[in-house]
């Protein structure tokens, strides 16, 4: 293939048209808990804790240089971790999650209602994040994503 093709390949029409660019940045964070599904069919049922793994994303436009700590950076991952070690890692880390986020109207505490309330938690605290992906295991992800506007 010619250099012309494949530029053609990997640029497509768009090429000359201004594109709006956004960066995502991400921060992850585990924890560890119980907790148990008392309707669920299967063992869950049963109290059990999992080695969970959080991973939070922003989306935005890189900031210009303005003389200003956030300079070059979508967000400063500080803040992230700011909100998650104040108002997200209390309630979840080294506890049962019935008893602690369950009480908070996340219930039951499946991955698919926890990582809604994290995101939820995050934009509470001025964070417009993009998703959240909770895994229970290695291999079991629940993901939840907010549309930009």
């Amino acid at each position: 293939m010619n250099d012309e093709k494949t530029q053609d390949i990997f640029l497509p029409e768009r090429r000359d048209a201004a594109v709006e660019q956004f960066v995502e940045i991400s921060k992850k964070w585990t924890f560890d808990a119980a907790h148990h599904l008392p309707n669920h069919a299967g063992k869950c049922r049963n109290e059990h804790g999992h080695t969970y793994t959080v991973e939070v994303a922003v989306s935005g436009p890189v900031q210009p240089d303005r003389g200003r700590s956030d300079d070059g950076m979508v967000l400063d991952f500080a803040d992230l971790s700011q909100v998650w070690k104040t108002s997200v890692e209390p309630y979840l880390d080294h506890r049962n999650l019935n008893e602690s986020i369950g009480k908070l109207g996340c219930w039951p505490t499946t991955a698919e209602n926890i990582v809604r309330w994290i995101g939820e938690t995050f934009e509470k605290n001025g964070i417009a994040i993009t998703s959240v992906s909770l895994w229970e295991t290695p291999t079991s992800r629940a993901t939840i994503h907010w549309r930009l506007s």
